[in-house]
């Protein structure tokens, strides 16, 4: 399988700024190379995009225009694109992605490097695929620490745009007694049930391919929905999650860019939810809201 892989050559001070724009326009996943600066001061950002999508460099360079013409400083940046296959990804991501720990009481370790976890502390094993999710990223990071504090013994989890699956799976360690976890796209659903397996969760994990909430049943409830998107999708999303939450229940939305939070608070209240916290880390939210 092929892959757009676009290179951003920017200033480092740009870097946080330029992986909130490509993730904004549909990366599958970015690394910033962490090498010295070119002879041009610039660190290279390279991000992944599935191959079908049209007019991907055209739009970056859009974007990356706005973003100078507000008084960004991206430096003298450029824009490379190039088509590699599932092994080059797969290669460059593995030299990316080492054991962290990512909450309290979780670290994330990729299947091929184990983590060295203290008493008490818990492993999640990610094997990305070609789904390109580690749970380095920060809204994913929000996301588990607001399930260490929400999940309790026995709940009903849904997981909306699961990706490797770590949310439903870190849910299920939690106790959940089930987590329903679903996908739009369909590797990264093949992927999560081979993370399932890997974790040693699968009979209370289903998986499913799904655009955002149409694959769960009508009727069912759930006590906590945890839905880690980008922000068009959370504003999607939450006219219809409702009826899906039971009384009392907590939703976790995550992958809001900063500069449209007011968006989603506007949506959240006008959908009935009440504003229970938020988080902000290097240009993105997570944010906890009740019903």
């Amino acid at each position: 399988m092929q892959w757009n892989e676009v290179d951003l050559l920017v200033s480092p001070v740009a870097t946080d700024l330029v992986a909130l724009l490509v993730y904004e326009c549909g990366s599958n996943g970015s690394v910033i190379d962490d090498e010295q600066p070119d002879s041009e001061g610039r660190v290279r950002i390279t991000a992944y995009f599935p191959l079908a999508q049209e007019g991907l460099v055209e739009t970056i360079r859009e974007k990356m225009n706005a973003l100078e013409s507000r008084g960004a400083d991206l430096g003298n940046w450029q824009v490379i694109e190039k088509n590699v296959n599932d092994e080059d990804w797969l290669f460059a991501w593995q030299d990316h992605f080492h054991p962290k720990k990512i909450s309290r009481h979780f670290w994330a370790e990729p299947a091929w490097e184990k983590a060295s976890p203290e008493p008490g502390e818990d492993v999640l094993t990610i094997d990305p695929g070609l789904a390109f999710g580690s749970g380095f990223h920060d809204t994913t990071c929000l996301c588990v620490q607001y399930l260490e504090d929400t999940v309790q013994p026995g709940d009903i989890v849904f997981d909306i745009g699961t990706g490797t699956g770590i949310l439903a799976i870190a849910a299920a360690k939690l106790g959940a007694a089930h987590a329903a976890a679903v996908d739009f796209d369909s590797a990264a659903v093949a992927q999560a049930r081979v993370n399932a397996a890997i974790n040693g969760v699968e009979d209370r994990l289903s998986i499913a391919n799904s655009d955002l909430l149409a694959a769960i049943p009508k009727g069912q409830k759930a006590d906590v929905i945890v839905a880690n998107l980008v922000t068009n999708a959370v504003l999607a999303l939450l006219p219809t999650v409702a009826p899906y939450l039971k009384d009392g229940g907590t939703l976790i939305v995550s992958g809001i860019i900063d500069d449209r939070i007011d968006e989603v608070r506007a949506a959240a209240e006008k959908a009935g939810f009440v504003w229970a916290d938020e988080q902000l880390r290097s240009g993105w939210y997570a944010v906890k809201l009740t019903r």
